[in-house]
């Protein structure tokens, strides 16, 4: 099985779910519209809305209110990714100008509050109070993480429980949202469903782990990005977390001064120099891969059935992926 073998299990619910998008971009302000538009069309993974679609299609739901729901997640996340570009002076987004470079940052800021005001219009317009529940706090939740990564911003004594806390704000929650409104979609019973949740918010932090593997050692020409985004950030993730407990006195003084500063290309290079030296990729790689394990093993007791294959490879696709 590989990612074209995912996208086609659920081309019929993306291609609906790509209508929803752009059927509720309806606006009366042609700016809002434009710089929504802008977003979508540059396209994405998707991969939110493809948990949930296999979460409800591991029991088999056909119905299509994880169609609408998932339309929800993708403005909640779009509008997290407008806000984040704007507080990081993001430059790219999926390789062409960010929308803070594209329209300035007072229009996007306020684009991403309309995608969060569409979404809790669609979300009321379904009526469940308990998916209505799941999502509001995933929000509060994501806002936030946000805020306490800024707090936490150039904190080269970062614990893994605040990093963890960090990733599961921003990200995991989400994913763990997704598949646990598709769990209940399909009619499974109270504790599937939090295994489903679980499942999500292990695949999530892996997630996230795995992409800020990629920001110090992916390749550029694939992520899209330069190396050492987040340490210029003043962000520390994974990589660093691991390294800081590898290098000697010396090197961690230096990697204390960096991430303190306004760190230069020399800087990044001494960093990514460092990881390479102390093999910090191939110890994170197995610290994320026994995170997959162990939401594989949470699918073990769902039917045996094409989604629930679909699941477990997504799940390992997280550490396989290359942007």
């Amino acid at each position: 099985m590989n990612i074209s073998d995912i996208t086609a299990l659920v081309k019929d619910k993306l291609a609906l779910l790509e209508e929803e998008l752009k059927k509720n971009l309806d606006s009366d302000v042609e700016m809002v519209n434009e710089v929504a538009y802008y977003v979508f069309e540059s396209g994405g993974k998707r991969l939110r809305p493809i948990f949930m679609f296999l979460s409800s299609g591991l029991g088999g739901y056909t119905g299509n209110r994880d169609v609408i729901l998932s339309g929800v997640v993708e403005y909640i996340h779009t509008a997290t990714l407008l806000h984040d570009d704007v507080i990081d002076g993001a430059k790219f987004r999926r390789g062409r100008p960010s929308a803070n470079q594209a329209f300035g940052n007072d229009i996007t800021v306020l684009c991403g509050d309309f995608l969060y005001s569409r979404a809790f219009v669609n979300l009321v317009k379904d009526g469940d109070p308990k998916v209505q529940m799941i999502l509001a706090n995933a929000a509060k939740t994501m806002s936030e993480g946000e805020v306490f990564q800024l707090v936490k911003t150039a904190n080269f004594n970062l614990s893994f429980e605040e990093y963890n806390k960090i990733i599961f704000s921003k990200t995991a929650v989400l994913f763990s949202a997704c598949c646990e409104i598709g769990a209940m979609l399909a009619g499974f019973d109270g504790e599937r469903v939090k295994m489903m949740a679980e499942f999500g918010k292990i695949v999530g932090l892996s997630f996230q782990m795995s992409d800020d593997i990629l920001d110090y050692l992916g390749d550029p020409a694939k992520t899209g990005k330069k190396p050492g985004t987040d340490l210029k950030e003043g962000k520390m993730t994974l990589p660093m977390l691991l390294l800081r407990d590898l290098a000697n006195e010396s090197e961690l003084m230096k990697m204390k001064d960096i991430i303190a500063s306004d760190p230069d290309e020399n800087d990044i290079t001494y960093i990514i120099d460092l990881m390479e030296r102390y093999d910090v990729k191939s110890k994170a790689e197995s610290f994320v891969d026994s995170y997959t394990k162990s939401a594989r093993d949470l699918l073990s007791s769902f039917p045996d059935n094409e989604y629930r294959r679909a699941l477990e490879f997504l799940s390992e696709y997280v550490i396989l992926r290359d942007r």
